[in-house]
């Protein structure tokens, strides 16, 4: 059994208790895709409901509906008000479609069927042999796969959206945007990032670059101009700023690599590249990217990097690292500059 400290009341845990904390993870990640799976937060926004009445709605079974949601209340998800009676918490509501903050999509894209979870499964194969083994088994790469699914690529998107939406304001505020005349957003989906920084910079312009069909759906904004292409076969865009927002991270070094070269072809001398990314800290701490980073390796042969990564990279593209600017999120702005 665990030790408590009297005076701090810290719960000493032994090294198979944290183990098995670890291993539990895996079950409470599950356990949450299930319920979004089903729908049950939406089902409880106009208030309580029991576990059969749930059940009846999302067409499931009442008594294994009262044992998940009886599992998901003892990390914060979901809470019962009396026997069997169950009302959204905070976290759950997280889990609603269409509401504001909604992670919806992105614990649906973590679902057995979209890539994300096969990829896991393949995480012994592709660390022993260092390719992206799930690829081999699909046949395809996922951003292909995603292609080939144009409903499960709106739900990728969405995802994508809900995760950045929150440090969109952070990356606006840490940066002096107002430098550069115009700015483009290479692989900007939407232009979320870029409508921002040009509402808190009134003298700058803003090109949105991406694949057509992602560019046709932008947000109207009167300074953006909205520029179609694939950046591995050209950037046909003249600016002083480049934005790659969580973009390079999707890449191996090769292909990264191959992306930034054809970025330095547009780039005038006075440019600057501006690599919106986690970066990994050299040392043992926790960091966010470093989990992200077994994502990346399992799932699209991409990676997270470390600032010696980035130096590296830049110089391979023929550009040169100039600072790194943190933010109030965990993300950082990698700045580069064209090598003479």
């Amino acid at each position: 059994m665990p030790q408590t400290d009297a005076t701090s009341e810290v719960v000493r845990h032994s090294p198979q208790e944290q183990v098995m904390g670890i291993l539990m993870g895996l079950i409470q990640g599950r356990s949450l895709i299930a319920a979004a799976e089903l729908g049950i937060a939406d089902v409880l926004a106009n208030g309580p409901l029991s576990a059969n009445a749930i059940a009846s709605q999302t067409h499931a079974d009442a008594d294994n509906v009262f044992r998940l949601l009886r599992a998901l209340e003892t990390i914060g998800v979901f809470k019962q008000v009396s026997p069997r009676i169950f009302e959204n918490t905070p976290l759950s509501v997280c889990l609603r479609k269409n509401v504001p903050g909604s992670l919806w999509a992105l614990v649906q894209i973590n679902a057995p069927g979209w890539g994300h979870w096969e990829g896991f499964a393949e995480m012994l194969p592709t660390v022993q042999t260092g390719r992206t083994t799930l690829f081999e088994r699909q046949g395809c790469d996922l951003w292909e796969q995603f292609r080939r699914n144009p409903g499960k690529w709106a739900v990728f998107n969405e995802a994508m959206r809900s995760v950045t939406f929150p440090t969109t304001p952070t990356i606006t505020a840490a940066y002096n945007w107002a430098r550069y005349p115009v700015i483009a957003d290479i692989g900007g989906g939407i232009g979320t990032q870029l409508v921002d920084i040009l509402n808190a910079n009134p003298g700058c312009r803003g090109v949105l670059f991406d694949q057509a069909d992602v560019v046709a759906s932008a947000i109207p904004h009167d300074r953006v101009e909205c520029v179609s292409g694939n950046f591995f076969e050209k950037i046909s865009v003249d600016a002083d700023a480049y934005i790659f927002r969580n973009i390079i991270h999707d890449w191996n070094d090769a292909m990264a690599t191959s992306i930034l070269k054809m970025l330095r072809k547009a780039t005038k001398p006075t440019s600057r590249i501006m690599l919106i990314e986690w970066v990994i800290p050299e040392n043992s701490d926790f960091h966010f990217g470093k989990w992200t980073d077994m994502t990346m390796m399992t799932c699209v042969s991409g990676r997270e990097r470390t600032k010696s990564d980035f130096e590296t990279l830049f110089k391979e593209s023929g550009f040169v690292l100039e600072e790194i600017v943190p933010t109030a999120s965990t993300f950082s702005i990698v700045v580069g500059r064209p090598a003479t």
